[in-house]
């Protein structure tokens, strides 16, 4: 069974959509022990929308994440405190991931081949085509990344979307001190060569409300993540 992690911020018009979404697939009802949702301390609303809809669901669960520094992983980290089911899904709240996706991951990882299943969507090297600019050099730039990293094989360590067993998240979390959205790669780079992935294509579509959350800060927070996971890696190498 799997609990979905989905970190929120001014995401009031998605939330309704994705829990509908979610509890009203007829292939994840009976695996889906849980949504959390972690918001962090949004301005449009998003706390009464997440109040209705847990009210409405037994399965959902709202967090306020008040801390004044804004940020998509230490969110996680906190819903991660929550999850007690076997596998833990993180995907974002702005409806751009496949939800099907998620019964594709669940069958691959119980297989108990795998221990973290990554929805990339570069693997299908026509579909970089259909992204803005930025995106594609943020794409290119993680590839690159990863490879610095010792993370060869992965073509999307960037991606907001992936399941992984919860016993081993748990077991890193304390680990994770970078910062940004894309705690993916701080875990690539903890885990590396420890655990099996397996990476698969998955739709990804275009944002219909809110706004992205793909700006200079946010580029920069993820500049100072690289920066300290090159310092961890320098780390791990002399112990």
């Amino acid at each position: 069974m799997i609990t979905i992690l989905i970190p929120t911020f001014n995401e009031k018009k998605n939330i309704s959509i994705i829990t509908n979404s979610l509890l009203e697939n007829k292939d994840l009802e009976n695996i889906i022990t849980n949504i959390i949702f972690i918001d962090d301390n949004s301005s449009d609303g998003s706390a009464e929308e997440l109040n209705i809809v847990s009210d409405k669901f037994a399965k959902v669960i709202s967090v306020i994440r008040k801390d004044q520094s804004k940020d998509l992983t230490k969110s996680i980290l906190l819903g991660l405190k929550l999850v007690q089911s076997k596998y833990v899904c993180i995907m974002d709240a702005d409806l751009q991931h496949d939800i099907k996706a998620i019964n594709i991951f669940y069958n691959l990882i119980k297989s108990n081949k795998f221990d973290l299943i990554i929805g990339s969507r570069f693997l299908d090297n026509s579909f970089v085509n259909n992204l803005s600019k930025t995106r594609k050099i943020l794409s290119k730039s993680g590839n690159l990344i990863g490879y610095t990293f010792g993370i060869k094989n992965i073509k999307d360590p960037l991606s907001g979307f992936f399941m992984i067993k919860t016993s081993i998240f748990k077991s890193i979390s304390k680990k994770i001190d970078t910062e940004g959205f894309k705690i993916l790669l701080t875990i690539l780079v903890i885990l590396n060569k420890k655990i099996r992935i397996k990476e698969i294509q998955i739709n990804f579509y275009s944002r219909k409300h809110g706004q992205s959350k793909l700006k200079l800060k946010v580029i920069f927070i993820f500049l100072k993540q690289i920066l300290k996971l090159f310092l961890k890696k320098i780390f791990l190498k002399l112990n």
